[in-house]
């Protein structure tokens, strides 16, 4: 018998409690205006989870002092 796979949250299942994405509130979807209609589309922030980690190496996903691309959060500025 084949059952549906589980998703597992691997930072819960470590004890670690991402907080909400203060962009998208912990939905994982903003909305927006194209002209009179109104659209919604994944968050940017957050990549569409509606949590949050911030990278402990960097603020703005670039290695500070040099400028590069970080390579903790790979440019995103959050590990999830």
């Amino acid at each position: 018998m084949l059952t549906t796979p589980t998703v597992i949250d691997a930072y819960e299942t470590l004890g670690i409690i991402a907080p909400e994405c203060d962009e998208c509130e912990g939905v994982g979807a903003v909305t927006y205006f194209h002209g009179p209609h109104e659209r919604e589309r994944g968050c940017d922030r957050c990549h569409g989870i509606g949590r949050r980690l911030p990278c402990p190496h960097c603020t703005d996903g670039t290695q500070p002092g040099t400028g590069e691309t970080c390579a903790t959060c790979d440019g995103y500025g959050s590990l999830c």
